[in-house]
């Protein structure tokens, strides 16, 4: 199988999200024979524009599908392998909310209602339905890609990736989450201040006397 890496972007990134990226990387070209076309990953773009460029420039390739992923999210180092093995047009691992109380991010969705409802418990190490997902760790096959309307992520009533989840079942395709894919999210970057360049001055001053 042939992947695009997509993994949109905004300041600078992670050095333990980058390690588990590359490892995982690397475990997919030697254990799910993954051929990798290229990595197509925005940066400094409002995350919708972002991913629907990367739609956009995955129609022109002859990639079998897009690995997306996020940069707050670690990756075990199997997860893109496990992905690819299961031969969905659409699978996703599981992260949780980075803030309390951690929900998975991965919901099923009440047609009634027309909310989602994330999914708190579910059995481990099994490929399951969905309806709706965060795209921290997703793989999309180019046919699902294909079938859908130009600009497939949108702010509407919902999330962009929740809108891209939803278009996609209107389109005829089953969404699945793999649970033995267990991602990191990592926590919010702590704001620098003065205070934090004051203290770091002095520390400085001390070593160097």
């Amino acid at each position: 199988m042939k992947l695009l890496f997509a993994c949109p972007s905004y300041g600078p990134l992670d050095p333990q999200a980058v390690r588990a990226q590359r490892t995982a990387i690397m475990h997919a070209a030697g254990h799910a024979g993954v051929t990798w076309a290229g990595d197509v990953s925005p940066d400094r773009m409002a995350f919708a524009d972002a991913r629907n460029l990367v739609v956009a420039e995955a129609l022109t390739t002859d990639a079998d599908a897009v690995f997306w992923c996020d940069s707050d999210v670690t990756l075990p180092v199997d997860a893109i392998s496990k992905l690819v093995i299961e031969q969905k047009d659409f699978i996703t691992g599981v992260y949780t909310q980075r803030r309390p109380p951690y929900w998975p991010l991965v919901a099923s969705f009440d047609p009634v209602t027309e909310k989602f409802r994330w999914c708190v418990e579910m059995p481990p190490n099994v490929v399951a339905p969905l309806d709706g997902c965060g795209f921290g760790c997703v793989l999309t096959s180019l046919t699902l890609l294909r079938a859908l309307p130009a600009r497939p992520f949108a702010y509407q009533k919902y999330s962009e990736d929740f809108t891209f989840c939803l278009a996609a079942k209107a389109a005829g395709f089953q969404l699945f989450v793999h649970t033995g894919v267990q991602c990191g999210h990592l926590p919010e970057p702590t704001a620098v201040g003065l205070q934090d360049f004051d203290a770091a001055r002095a520390l400085a001053s001390v070593l160097a006397a």
